[in-house]
């Protein structure tokens, strides 16, 4: 291990399921595996907060734009 590695303690259950979803996300260790689990979670969550306000906000037009002084 690397000294910037530590060590974490799952069930042999949770390892398991690590491994096959390793598997379907064609990952090379668990550590690879729980890193895309964290960054597919992200990214969701950021969709979802991003998306909340695409109902609201309305797309600029140009009619939109303040009138400039002369």
């Amino acid at each position: 291990m690397a000294s910037s590695d530590t060590s974490v303690r799952v069930s042999k259950e949770t390892m398991a399921e690590l491994q096959r979803l390793g598997e379907v996300f064609q990952t090379r260790s668990a550590d690879e595996t729980i890193r895309k689990l964290v960054r597919e979670r992200r990214s969701r969550a950021l969709a979802r907060i991003i998306g909340s306000g695409r109902s609201i906000v309305s797309e600029f037009r140009e009619g939109d734009r303040l009138a400039t002084h002369d």
